[in-house]
Protein backbone atom coordinates (compact mmCIF):
# COMPACT_ATOMS: atom_id res chain seq x y z
CA UNK A 1 0.00 0.00 0.00
CA UNK A 2 3.10 2.25 0.75
CA UNK A 3 4.16 1.78 -2.29
CA UNK A 4 1.33 2.03 -4.33
CA UNK A 5 0.96 5.53 -3.09
CA UNK A 6 4.74 6.52 -3.64
CA UNK A 7 4.56 4.62 -6.80
CA UNK A 8 8.41 3.10 -5.74
CA UNK A 9 9.29 -0.66 -5.76
CA UNK A 10 7.78 -2.14 -2.68
CA UNK A 11 10.76 -3.78 -1.33
CA UNK A 12 12.24 0.15 -1.16
CA UNK A 13 10.19 0.84 1.86
CA UNK A 14 11.31 -2.68 4.15
CA UNK A 15 14.71 -3.22 2.22
CA UNK A 16 17.23 -1.30 4.80
CA UNK A 17 14.60 -3.05 7.86
CA UNK A 18 14.93 -6.21 6.27
CA UNK A 19 19.35 -5.82 5.95
CA UNK A 20 18.74 -5.04 9.93
CA UNK A 21 17.01 -8.22 11.03
CA UNK A 22 19.26 -10.25 9.17
CA UNK A 23 22.22 -8.30 11.10
CA UNK A 24 20.25 -8.64 14.22
CA UNK A 25 19.90 -12.33 13.39
CA UNK A 26 23.43 -13.04 12.61
CA UNK A 27 24.17 -12.70 16.61
CA UNK A 28 21.07 -15.10 17.80
CA UNK A 29 22.06 -17.73 15.68
CA UNK A 30 22.80 -20.64 18.47
CA UNK A 31 21.76 -23.86 17.82
CA UNK A 32 20.35 -26.14 15.10
CA UNK A 33 16.84 -26.65 13.70
CA UNK A 34 16.87 -30.46 13.05
CA UNK A 35 18.33 -31.42 16.35
CA UNK A 36 19.22 -28.84 18.80
CA UNK A 37 22.79 -28.56 18.70
CA UNK A 38 24.57 -25.39 19.70
CA UNK A 39 27.50 -26.54 18.12
CA UNK A 40 27.35 -24.30 14.97
CA UNK A 41 29.42 -22.49 12.64
CA UNK A 42 29.12 -20.19 9.86
CA UNK A 43 28.94 -21.98 5.87
CA UNK A 44 29.21 -18.87 3.29
CA UNK A 45 25.82 -17.99 1.55
CA UNK A 46 23.00 -19.30 -0.23
CA UNK A 47 23.94 -20.09 -3.83
CA UNK A 48 20.17 -19.37 -5.25
CA UNK A 49 19.98 -16.90 -7.71
CA UNK A 50 16.07 -15.44 -7.10
CA UNK A 51 16.69 -14.53 -3.48
CA UNK A 52 19.84 -11.91 -1.95
CA UNK A 53 22.70 -13.44 -0.46
CA UNK A 54 22.20 -15.00 2.73
CA UNK A 55 24.31 -16.06 5.49
CA UNK A 56 24.44 -19.82 5.73
CA UNK A 57 24.92 -22.02 9.07
CA UNK A 58 26.49 -25.68 9.72
CA UNK A 59 25.84 -27.85 12.48
CA UNK A 60 28.81 -29.40 13.63
CA UNK A 61 26.94 -32.56 15.04
CA UNK A 62 24.76 -33.62 12.33
CA UNK A 63 25.80 -31.62 9.58
CA UNK A 64 22.72 -29.76 8.78
CA UNK A 65 22.90 -26.47 6.71
CA UNK A 66 20.46 -24.05 7.09
CA UNK A 67 19.77 -19.99 7.12
CA UNK A 68 19.62 -17.83 9.32
CA UNK A 69 16.37 -17.23 10.14
CA UNK A 70 15.75 -20.91 10.57
CA UNK A 71 15.37 -20.73 14.16
CA UNK A 72 13.06 -17.72 14.22
CA UNK A 73 9.15 -16.88 13.04
CA UNK A 74 10.85 -15.08 10.36
CA UNK A 75 11.66 -18.40 8.18
CA UNK A 76 8.82 -17.56 6.37
CA UNK A 77 8.77 -17.86 2.02
CA UNK A 78 5.76 -15.35 1.35
CA UNK A 79 6.93 -12.39 2.19
CA UNK A 80 10.18 -10.00 3.39
CA UNK A 81 11.24 -10.18 6.64
CA UNK A 82 11.04 -6.46 6.76
CA UNK A 83 7.41 -6.00 5.53
CA UNK A 84 6.33 -8.43 8.01
CA UNK A 85 7.33 -6.40 10.22
CA UNK A 86 6.80 -3.45 9.10
CA UNK A 87 3.18 -4.67 9.56
CA UNK A 88 2.79 -5.80 12.25
CA UNK A 89 4.39 -3.41 14.52
CA UNK A 90 1.20 -1.32 12.73
CA UNK A 91 -1.15 -3.73 13.79
CA UNK A 92 0.00 -3.56 17.15
CA UNK A 93 0.20 -0.17 17.14
CA UNK A 94 -3.59 0.34 16.68
CA UNK A 95 -4.58 -1.21 12.35
CA UNK A 96 -6.68 -3.81 12.00
CA UNK A 97 -6.41 -7.05 10.91
CA UNK A 98 -8.41 -6.47 8.04
CA UNK A 99 -6.54 -3.74 6.94
CA UNK A 100 -2.91 -5.63 7.57
CA UNK A 101 -4.40 -8.35 5.20
CA UNK A 102 -5.10 -5.76 2.44
CA UNK A 103 -1.55 -4.64 2.98
CA UNK A 104 0.05 -8.13 2.38
CA UNK A 105 -2.76 -9.26 -0.10
CA UNK A 106 -0.33 -10.84 -2.35
CA UNK A 107 0.57 -13.84 0.04
CA UNK A 108 -2.90 -14.48 0.78
CA UNK A 109 -5.62 -14.09 3.78
CA UNK A 110 -4.64 -17.41 5.11
CA UNK A 111 -1.28 -17.31 5.18
CA UNK A 112 -1.43 -13.54 6.66
CA UNK A 113 -3.73 -15.28 9.10
CA UNK A 114 -0.81 -17.60 10.01
CA UNK A 115 1.84 -15.05 9.97
CA UNK A 116 -0.12 -13.20 13.16
CA UNK A 117 -0.82 -16.62 14.63
CA UNK A 118 2.88 -16.67 15.05
CA UNK A 119 3.66 -13.49 15.87
CA UNK A 120 1.07 -14.03 18.76
CA UNK A 121 1.98 -17.37 19.77
CA UNK A 122 6.17 -15.56 20.50
CA UNK A 123 4.35 -12.38 22.36
CA UNK A 124 2.03 -14.80 24.62
CA UNK A 125 5.65 -16.57 25.50
CA UNK A 126 6.73 -13.44 26.41
CA UNK A 127 3.72 -12.91 28.81
CA UNK A 128 4.76 -12.66 32.67
CA UNK A 129 8.64 -11.84 31.86
CA UNK A 130 8.58 -8.49 33.16
CA UNK A 131 11.55 -8.56 34.45
CA UNK A 132 10.24 -7.79 38.28
CA UNK A 133 7.43 -7.63 40.24
CA UNK A 134 5.76 -5.13 42.47
CA UNK A 135 3.73 -5.47 45.26
CA UNK A 136 1.36 -3.48 45.76
CA UNK A 137 -1.49 -0.97 44.57
CA UNK A 138 -3.35 -2.28 41.80
CA UNK A 139 -6.60 -1.37 39.51
CA UNK A 140 -9.16 -3.30 37.93
CA UNK A 141 -11.32 -2.92 35.32
CA UNK A 142 -13.51 -4.48 32.48
CA UNK A 143 -15.07 -3.15 29.42
CA UNK A 144 -17.31 -5.51 27.02
CA UNK A 145 -16.98 -5.86 23.66
CA UNK A 146 -18.02 -8.03 20.62
CA UNK A 147 -16.48 -10.90 19.20
CA UNK A 148 -17.29 -13.67 17.09
CA UNK A 149 -21.09 -13.05 17.61
CA UNK A 150 -21.02 -12.87 21.78
CA UNK A 151 -20.01 -10.22 23.84
CA UNK A 152 -17.08 -11.36 26.34
CA UNK A 153 -15.58 -8.87 28.50
CA UNK A 154 -12.29 -8.04 28.42
CA UNK A 155 -10.13 -8.00 32.06
CA UNK A 156 -7.62 -5.28 32.98
CA UNK A 157 -5.06 -4.85 35.81
CA UNK A 158 -2.74 -2.11 36.53
CA UNK A 159 0.25 -1.95 38.40
CA UNK A 160 1.80 1.16 39.69
CA UNK A 161 4.85 0.63 37.78
CA UNK A 162 2.18 0.79 34.61
CA UNK A 163 2.44 -2.98 33.59
CA UNK A 164 -0.72 -4.54 32.62
CA UNK A 165 -2.66 -7.36 32.49
CA UNK A 166 -5.15 -8.52 30.28
CA UNK A 167 -7.61 -11.42 29.72
CA UNK A 168 -11.02 -11.69 28.11
CA UNK A 169 -13.34 -13.77 30.19
CA UNK A 170 -16.92 -15.33 29.71
CA UNK A 171 -18.71 -13.27 31.93
CA UNK A 172 -18.93 -11.26 35.49
CA UNK A 173 -19.05 -13.37 38.57
CA UNK A 174 -16.91 -13.41 41.50
CA UNK A 175 -15.56 -16.30 40.21
CA UNK A 176 -14.59 -15.44 37.38
CA UNK A 177 -13.27 -12.24 38.66
CA UNK A 178 -11.44 -14.08 41.34
CA UNK A 179 -9.54 -16.47 38.38
CA UNK A 180 -8.71 -13.83 36.76
CA UNK A 181 -7.32 -11.51 39.32
CA UNK A 182 -5.21 -14.88 40.69
CA UNK A 183 -3.29 -15.10 37.41
CA UNK A 184 -2.91 -11.33 37.55
CA UNK A 185 -0.94 -11.80 40.64
CA UNK A 186 1.35 -14.13 39.22
CA UNK A 187 2.02 -12.15 36.20
CA UNK A 188 2.49 -8.80 37.77
CA UNK A 189 3.17 -9.06 41.70
CA UNK A 190 1.25 -9.57 44.79
CA UNK A 191 -1.79 -7.42 44.44
CA UNK A 192 -2.09 -6.12 48.40
CA UNK A 193 -4.19 -2.78 47.81
CA UNK A 194 -7.14 -3.34 44.33
CA UNK A 195 -8.69 0.15 43.09
CA UNK A 196 -11.60 -0.73 41.31
CA UNK A 197 -15.29 0.84 40.18
CA UNK A 198 -18.52 -0.43 42.07
CA UNK A 199 -19.35 -3.49 40.11
CA UNK A 200 -20.62 -5.97 42.53
CA UNK A 201 -18.27 -8.95 41.89
CA UNK A 202 -15.31 -7.56 42.90
CA UNK A 203 -16.04 -7.03 46.67
CA UNK A 204 -16.28 -11.00 46.74
CA UNK A 205 -13.82 -11.90 44.54
CA UNK A 206 -11.21 -9.08 46.47
CA UNK A 207 -12.67 -10.64 50.08
CA UNK A 208 -12.07 -14.06 48.99
CA UNK A 209 -8.15 -13.37 47.71
CA UNK A 210 -7.36 -11.81 51.22
CA UNK A 211 -7.46 -8.12 49.23
CA UNK A 212 -7.84 -4.82 50.25
CA UNK A 213 -10.75 -3.58 48.16
CA UNK A 214 -11.63 0.06 47.04
CA UNK A 215 -14.10 0.84 45.62
CA UNK A 216 -14.33 4.28 43.56
CA UNK A 217 -17.56 5.19 41.61
CA UNK A 218 -17.45 7.92 38.78
CA UNK A 219 -17.26 11.36 39.93
CA UNK A 220 -17.23 14.92 38.08
CA UNK A 221 -13.01 14.25 38.18
CA UNK A 222 -13.45 10.88 37.23
CA UNK A 223 -13.11 7.49 38.93
CA UNK A 224 -11.96 9.91 42.07
CA UNK A 225 -13.26 9.81 45.66
CA UNK A 226 -13.13 12.66 48.08
CA UNK A 227 -9.69 11.08 49.29
CA UNK A 228 -8.28 10.64 46.13
CA UNK A 229 -8.14 7.22 45.30
CA UNK A 230 -8.57 6.65 42.29
CA UNK A 231 -9.00 4.19 39.28
CA UNK A 232 -8.16 6.59 36.49
CA UNK A 233 -4.97 4.53 35.28
CA UNK A 234 -6.75 1.47 34.54
CA UNK A 235 -9.41 3.84 32.73
CA UNK A 236 -6.70 5.25 30.66
CA UNK A 237 -5.97 2.14 29.26
CA UNK A 238 -9.10 1.51 28.10
CA UNK A 239 -9.29 4.65 26.23
CA UNK A 240 -6.24 3.14 24.63
CA UNK A 241 -6.78 -0.23 24.05
CA UNK A 242 -10.59 -0.13 23.28
CA UNK A 243 -9.49 1.23 19.21
CA UNK A 244 -7.06 -1.53 19.00
CA UNK A 245 -9.43 -4.25 20.40
CA UNK A 246 -12.50 -3.26 18.47
CA UNK A 247 -10.05 -2.79 15.19
CA UNK A 248 -8.62 -6.19 15.60
CA UNK A 249 -11.94 -8.44 16.08
CA UNK A 250 -12.73 -11.22 14.01
CA UNK A 251 -11.42 -13.97 15.80
CA UNK A 252 -13.57 -16.89 16.08
CA UNK A 253 -13.47 -18.12 19.26
CA UNK A 254 -12.57 -17.67 23.05
CA UNK A 255 -9.13 -18.98 22.57
CA UNK A 256 -7.76 -16.93 19.33
CA UNK A 257 -8.98 -14.09 21.38
CA UNK A 258 -7.47 -14.58 24.51
CA UNK A 259 -4.08 -15.16 22.45
CA UNK A 260 -4.78 -11.79 20.90
CA UNK A 261 -5.25 -10.07 23.86
CA UNK A 262 -2.80 -11.61 25.76
CA UNK A 263 0.09 -10.85 22.80
CA UNK A 264 -0.98 -7.08 23.42
CA UNK A 265 -0.20 -7.57 26.94
CA UNK A 266 3.29 -8.10 26.34
CA UNK A 267 3.57 -5.99 23.22
CA UNK A 268 2.47 -3.20 25.55
CA UNK A 269 4.61 -4.38 28.94
CA UNK A 270 7.86 -5.04 27.32
CA UNK A 271 7.63 -3.35 23.96
CA UNK A 272 6.03 -0.27 24.29
CA UNK A 273 7.27 0.29 28.09
CA UNK A 274 11.13 -0.02 27.22
CA UNK A 275 13.76 2.18 26.33
CA UNK A 276 14.52 0.72 22.76
CA UNK A 277 10.33 -0.41 21.56
CA UNK A 278 12.01 -1.60 18.11
CA UNK A 279 14.69 -3.98 19.68
CA UNK A 280 12.64 -5.04 22.32
CA UNK A 281 9.97 -6.33 19.69
CA UNK A 282 12.74 -7.84 17.65
CA UNK A 283 14.12 -10.11 20.82
CA UNK A 284 10.91 -11.19 21.05
CA UNK A 285 9.70 -12.06 17.27
CA UNK A 286 12.95 -13.45 16.72
CA UNK A 287 13.28 -15.74 19.91
CA UNK A 288 12.72 -18.97 18.01
CA UNK A 289 9.50 -20.41 20.34
CA UNK A 290 9.96 -23.81 19.12
CA UNK A 291 13.18 -24.88 20.50
CA UNK A 292 11.67 -27.38 22.68
CA UNK A 293 9.97 -28.39 19.48
CA UNK A 294 13.36 -29.47 17.73
CA UNK A 295 14.34 -31.04 20.64
CA UNK A 296 11.19 -33.00 21.12
CA UNK A 297 11.04 -33.94 17.66
CA UNK A 298 14.62 -35.02 17.61
CA UNK A 299 14.25 -37.30 20.70
CA UNK A 300 11.02 -38.94 19.45
CA UNK A 301 13.26 -39.27 16.38
CA UNK A 302 16.03 -40.95 18.29
CA UNK A 303 13.79 -43.23 20.16
CA UNK A 304 11.85 -44.39 16.82
CA UNK A 305 15.08 -44.94 15.33
CA UNK A 306 16.55 -47.15 17.93
CA UNK A 307 13.40 -48.59 19.01
CA UNK A 308 14.17 -47.65 22.62
CA UNK A 309 10.57 -47.38 24.16
CA UNK A 310 9.55 -44.72 25.95
CA UNK A 311 7.19 -45.27 28.63
CA UNK A 312 6.95 -42.32 31.06
CA UNK A 313 5.94 -38.90 29.21
CA UNK A 314 7.83 -37.10 31.54
CA UNK A 315 11.12 -37.90 29.45
CA UNK A 316 9.49 -35.22 27.67
CA UNK A 317 8.16 -32.26 29.34
CA UNK A 318 11.41 -30.87 30.55
CA UNK A 319 11.80 -29.49 26.58
CA UNK A 320 8.70 -28.23 25.85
Amino acid sequence: MLAKAFDVNSSFIWRPLTLLIRAFLLDKVKFCPDCGSESVVKDGHNRRENIPRVQMFQCKNCGRRFVERANTIFYWKHSSMGELFIITWIFFEGGSRNWAREWISSIGEYSCAEWFERVENALVGAVGNTGGFVDGIFQADEMQIRSFGEKPLVFGVKGEDGKVFETPLPGDSALEFKSALERADEELGSIIVLDTDGHASYPQAAEWLGIHHRPVNRSEEGFVDGKGIHSNGVENLWSHDRPWIEAARGYSSMKTLKRAVKAHQAYKNQVKNSPAPVWAFLKITISNPNKGYFLLSFITRFHRECRVPVSNNKVFMKFT
